[in-house]
């Protein structure tokens, strides 16, 4: 131990990284392994163990299989190339993970300084030692890039909330149906929308209309619709005014941490980098816009989109990216990055609880950026996650062409 790391077996609990040395792992191994983790698809009930039957609508115990199966976030994680064998899901600690993002900042602060020399293989090698990847027969590849650095960014999301997930799993009643078991560990109502409602063919409306044209490369199909109740949200909602109904998309590893925790704010160890108007929660009013963080495939079609009633109140309007553009001005309750094509406003519907949804079909906004990109499309950020009530989950099939 001491050979290769320098420090001494017996003060481990005081251990000191050595440049050009080994780390010390910290693992968790009172967790369960995956196998272990009683998730929907990887039921190992014993025989003398009757489970009851779920007493949940038919399209709900599906939406839990689909948010809860282990094996797809192993694989989702495995093509990130994150390192399953040598860090098995379940077992990486949140403290591995805050040191990830730790290393990654100041990967970030290297490629933006254009110092790609011993300071980032150094940076490279205690952010790989924290959160190990397979590079097979090669050796790490370093992190250059601002884009490569939103992709490790993506990793750590995925981790964090997948780490959210195999603790959930583990919770609740053990004589439970797991599935209806996972389903109350959430702790979000969720109701089933009539796909003959007002309120369905209102949304799948705003679905169809708002999905760009530069997004062409597939089209979506509503397979199931949720109206969502999460416990406590309505009564810490902070009402600004100027409410709109938008989207998010994300990645099928971040729904049990999304919809069990709210969404979040990235951490304060996170790199600023990744977030082109600072750390906020993100929405858009088209759809393909979200739909493209749900990074489905055409062997892996189906995503899920949630809609919330976001209380803008004032607005903050940019025409480029802006990473502190969470210090919001005095009377400023969020950021829209103004974009130059979005829904017609003259087509708009209220919803009962007063939010608006801009439905219409897309036109030029009349936006442009003097001086440089202009966004495509909007971007709406809040940096108080109490101007947020998820309302609506849509479960989509994405038909690629």
């Amino acid at each position: 131990f001491q050979d290769k790391t320098k420090n001494e077996w017996a003060n481990r609990k005081k251990f000191v990284k050595v440049p050009g040395k080994y780390d010390m792992l910290e693992m968790d191994y009172t967790a369960k392994g995956l196998d272990e983790t009683d998730a929907p698809d990887l039921k190992k009930t014993k025989s003398n163990v009757k489970v009851s039957d779920s007493k949940l609508d038919k399209r709900l115990q599906s939406l839990i299989d689909l948010i809860c199966d282990i094996k797809t976030m192993e694989e989702a994680v495995l093509e990130m190339q994150y390192d399953a064998k040598k860090a098995p899901l379940g077992k990486l600690t949140k403290d591995q993970i805050k040191a990830g993002y730790a290393a990654l900042k100041k990967i970030d602060a290297c490629v933006e300084k254009k110092d790609f020399g011993s300071a980032l293989t150094q940076a490279c090698d205690e952010f790989y030692t924290r959160i190990p990847h397979d590079f097979g027969m090669r050796p790490p590849t370093k992190i250059t890039t601002k884009q490569e650095v939103k992709n490790k960014i993506a990793l750590l999301e995925a981790l964090d909330d997948i780490e959210i997930a195999i603790k959930m799993l583990k919770e609740g009643d053990m004589s439970e149906n797991p599935v209806d078991r996972h389903y109350h560990a959430l702790k979000c109502d969720m109701e089933p929308v009539d796909a003959t409602s007002e309120e369905y063919t209102m949304i799948n409306q705003y679905l169809q209309n708002t999905h760009a044209t530069t997004h062409n490369q597939y089209s979506m199909k509503i397979l199931d619709m949720f109206c969502l109740d999460k416990h406590g949200e309505a009564k810490q909602f902070n009402d600004v005014g100027n409410r709109l109904l938008l989207w998010h998309g994300s990645r099928l590893t971040n729904w049990v941490g999304i919809l069990s925790q709210g969404l979040r704010i990235a951490p304060p160890e996170a790199p600023v980098t990744g977030y082109m108007f600072g750390k906020g929660v993100y929405f858009a009013d088209m759809s393909s816009k979200s739909a493209n963080y749900c990074f489905a495939t055409k062997t892996k079609n189906v995503g899920l989109l949630l809609l919330c009633d976001v209380a803008l109140g004032n607005t903050n309007d940019l025409l480029a990216a802006d990473y502190s553009a969470h210090k919001l001005p005095a009377g400023k309750h969020s950021v829209k990055g103004a974009g130059s094509i979005g829904p017609d406003p003259s087509h708009t519907t209220k919803t009962p609880e007063g939010a608006l949804v801009p439905w219409g079909k897309p036109k030029n906004t009349g936006v442009k950026n003097p001086s440089g990109y202009t966004l495509n499309y909007n971007e709406f950020i809040v940096y108080d996650t109490r101007q947020i009530r998820m309302k609506y989950l849509l479960k989509v099939q994405f038909n690629f062409k």
